[in-house]
């Protein structure tokens, strides 16, 4: 399995994603740019240009949307076909985005002096003409709920079943589950002693994954919230997602990126930066597999909704696309 090596972007990447259907992916970089590309073949589609670093993006589930977290001037908001700046929308100093199932809101998480502020936006505020900038006066109260506003550090989120939820997990390894509805916090563990740095569910939401900087990796039934499965990465982990394949019996595995801070590497000691990717499988914790090639921390990853793909993006500023071969659909592991 050769992978295709993208190059278009001048800094780290730190956002990969497919859309929905699988028929794009997106790769997002700190020199403020995400460049939209064809899965099959690989083509390029565009460029989407923000302000800043962009460190999160998300797509509406028709794909017709695409919305990007820039760390100090807001969120973009672009059409997917022709690149069309949509809007700009304010917020503080931003980490997240992330569109709710049917894309109708998305939630925001950001920081304001030294509290972090969790906010669900309704959709409709793309068509909105935001003249005031300043934060709280851009929304109206039927635009705009606050989850929580809170001194935890929250770091990252996803959104629970059918909307009811959003889990948030902090700089501390806990997660926090609240109510959408109530805003209420119904559930918290720690299941980590580091910073969460990704949290996502299957496409079933019947599992729950967390990354870690404490180099672990949780599986959990995300009904209970108890922990079915634990992988030690052995190396700080910033990505991890769940095969779309779990949910028809062929493959239990899970995709997990991470690697040492590159200035906490030596020359002679590159070789353990642990900058691969790994597959593994979450019903015995066992090493499937590992993608190398990055030469720096990876970022992102992301798996193609028919599990077929796996992308890539890391601080090398090169995004990786790894189409699987048979071999992984035929091995029994």
């Amino acid at each position: 399995m050769r992978p295709i090596v993208i190059s278009c972007h001048s800094r780290p990447v730190s956002v990969v994603r497919f859309n929905r259907d699988g028929d794009l992916f997106f790769t997002a970089s700190l020199d403020g740019s995400v460049s939209a590309f064809w899965t099959e073949p690989v083509e390029r589609l565009g460029t989407y240009k923000s302000e800043g670093a962009v460190k999160s993006l998300s797509i509406s589930d028709d794909s017709k949307i695409i919305i990007i977290g820039s760390a100090i001037n807001g969120i973009f908001v672009f059409e997917v076909e022709n690149g069309v700046k949509v809007n700009i929308l304010p917020s503080y100093q931003l980490k997240q985005v992330e569109f709710a199932a049917g894309s109708r809101s998305f939630f925001l998480i950001h920081n304001y002096s030294k509290n972090t502020i969790v906010d669900i936006i309704q959709s409709s505020m793309f068509a909105v003409k935001v003249e005031d900038k300043a934060y709280d006066n851009a929304y109206t109260d039927s635009t705009k709920t606050t989850l929580v506003r809170s001194d935890v550090a929250y770091t990252k989120g996803a959104w629970g079943y059918l909307n009811r939820t959003i889990v948030l997990g902090t700089s501390k390894g806990h997660l926090d589950i609240f109510d959408v509805a109530t805003k209420s916090k119904i559930q918290s563990i720690s299941p980590h002693f580091e910073a969460i740095t990704d949290i996502r569910f299957s496409m079933d939401f019947t599992l729950m994954i967390t990354a870690s900087r404490d180099s672990f990796c949780n599986v959990y039934d995300s009904v209970t919230m108890k922990t079915v499965r634990t992988y030690n990465a052995q190396r700080p982990l910033n990505s991890a997602v769940i095969s779309p394949l779990v949910i028809s019996d062929q493959k239990y595995h899970a995709i997990i990126g991470g690697g040492q801070e590159t200035r906490d590497v030596t020359i002679t000691k590159a070789d353990q930066g642990g900058f691969e990717i790994t597959v593994f499988n979450m019903m015995y914790g066992d090493e499937v597999g590992a993608l190398k090639g990055h030469f720096g921390p990876v970022h992102s990853v992301d798996v193609h909704p028919r599990g077929e793909i796996i992308i890539s993006g890391s601080e090398d500023g090169y995004a990786r696309f790894h189409k699987l071969d048979n071999d992984y659909f035929t091995n029994k592991n």
